[in-house]
């Protein structure tokens, strides 16, 4: 008996392991491109990230606008009036802020940088007679040529939201070489953005059609503040990183913190040492939660990294394991459970009608495990009383698991 568990346990590990994939993604020497990747189809697509200056979202219902940041497309306001100054637009002595993409969602661009509240968006000015939004700002935009800068004025004009259509202008800064433009975002609803280039006049296919996860790129970290390179999430997806534990060997992911900030994974699971070069973090995992075009249900896959080249060749190394094929999840069952009081200050009950050996694990917003304790329930209804008095005032997330089922129930410390 003990050599056939002997041989299943290792059978197991076995599997386990096995269903572990490694990955390169190379982003070129200088980390030239933009490596838009699948979990389930791998690298969908290499584009050199200096084709495009700015980007506008295809959703009908969003008014985001992006600036090529990664590429050194830089954009400032314009302060010496509105669109309606077009014509005398006069940079002399002015001092620049410049506006950046945001690192937390993609519907905030750089030229939504200045928005307040609804009505405004910060290009624009939204019209609820008729549902569009008008321009009402002038920007500058400089893009990178080489060694040196082509500076333009820019203005969105409009974008008709019944039709899902962007109209923009631009010009030399003498008003020279001014072009309108109209972009028709139904034409381009197998992408999220219609990238464009100022330098060029054209639109530029940079995204794949195929759905993506995880972007392999540079850009502008305004927290450090540094320009980057890391891995920006998609629209949609949604991370959750654990720190301080086996890389290989951690699968207790938890399905209530979960969150969509597109850069969770970013770029600080490496630093740079002067003597060793790269080095990266080896405690930290992710795990990635989202739905392609045919999916019905999440799929989730677990991530971590185990190299980074640099400069060099602009090579990412990582694991990738699929945590649903693997039969590894978190499930959300027919059991009952309740947490109160809720708030809570120095204890909480677990109220529950699993049965059997049960473990209550309790995790803090970014997923990490704070509190773990175990019991021998009756059938019926069943009381635990959690000590959470050392735990610090926040959002927390408790998980009551028995066998292979489990639920689990938000709670907040005063």
């Amino acid at each position: 008996m003990k050599l056939l568990f002997t041989f299943l346990f290792s059978a197991l590990i076995f599997t386990y392991a096995f269903s572990q994939t490694s990955v390169d993604v190379v982003t070129g020497p200088g980390y030239a491109n933009d490596v838009y990747y699948s979990f389930t189809g791998d690298t969908l697509k290499t584009a050199p990230r200096s084709n495009w200056d700015i980007a506008f979202i295809t959703s009908q219902m969003s008014v985001s606008a992006l600036a090529n940041n990664g590429a050194g497309v830089m954009v400032y306001t314009w302060p010496g009036g509105t669109i309606e100054d077009w014509e005398t637009v006069d940079t002399t002595g002015i001092v620049w802020t410049p506006m950046y993409n945001s690192i937390e969602d993609w519907e905030e661009g750089a030229f939504n940088a200045h928005a307040t509240e609804h009505p405004d968006y910060g290009w624009g000015i939204y019209n609820m007679a008729n549902h569009n939004i008008y321009g009402d700002s002038i920007f500058i935009v400089k893009c990178p040529v080489g060694n040196s800068m082509v500076v333009k004025k820019f203005a969105i004009v409009l974008k008709n939201a019944s039709q899902n259509v962007w109209t923009f202008k631009y010009a030399d800064l003498n008003g020279e070489n001014e072009k309108t433009v109209t972009l028709e975002g139904n034409n381009y609803n197998n992408v999220s953005y219609i990238h464009y280039s100022l330098v060029n006049d054209s639109i530029v296919e940079q995204e794949p059609a195929e759905d993506w996860q995880l972007l392999f790129t540079k850009y502008y970290d305004y927290n450090i503040p540094y320009y980057v390179t890391g891995v920006l999430a998609n629209s949609g997806v949604q991370i959750q990183q654990v720190n301080g534990v086996s890389q290989a060997d951690f699968v207790d992911y938890n399905s209530g913190v979960f969150n969509d900030t597109i850069s969770e994974i970013g770029s600080d699971w490496k630093h740079y040492d002067f003597t060793a070069g790269y080095v990266v973090t080896d405690d930290v995992v992710y795990f990635v939660q989202f739905k392609e075009a045919n999916d019905t249900e999440n799929q989730i896959w677990k991530i971590y990294f185990t190299g980074f080249s640099g400069s060099s060749t602009g090579t990412y190394s990582f694991v990738k394991q699929d945590m649903l094929s693997t039969g590894i999840k978190d499930n959300v069952s027919g059991k009952s459970l309740i947490a109160y009081p809720n708030p809570a200050k120095g204890e909480l009950n677990i109220i529950h009608d699993f049965d059997g050996a049960v473990e209550i694990t309790v995790y803090n917003i970014s997923g990490q495990l704070v509190l773990k304790q175990e019991a021998t329930e009756d059938a019926g209804l069943n009381k635990q009383t959690l000590n959470i008095s050392t735990l610090p005032s926040g959002i927390y997330n408790a998980k009551l698991s028995s066998g292979n089922v489990s639920k689990s129930v938000k709670f907040i410390k005063e």
